[in-house]
């Protein structure tokens, strides 16, 4: 019998895409900062948010992957 895949992996897969690319362009503004930085660009937001949407990601696909009972 075929085993439906969860809708939560999915998710999962989708919160780790969008959150490495974020993360990735968090770090290239290190190295190629705005002209003038807005105002809160020192906190470096995207690579926080990067972080935070790759870890959740990272947990949803694990919780949810395929094949676990």
């Amino acid at each position: 019998m075929r085993e439906t895949l969860s809708i939560w992996w999915f998710a999962g897969l989708l919160l780790l895409a969008y959150g490495v690319i974020i993360l990735l362009t968090g770090i290239w503004e290190l190295s190629h900062p705005l002209v003038p930085p807005p105002v809160l660009n020192r906190l470096h937001p995207a690579i926080w948010w990067g972080g935070v949407l790759t870890l959740c990601g990272l947990g949803y696909c694990v919780r949810f992957r395929p094949g676990r009972r």
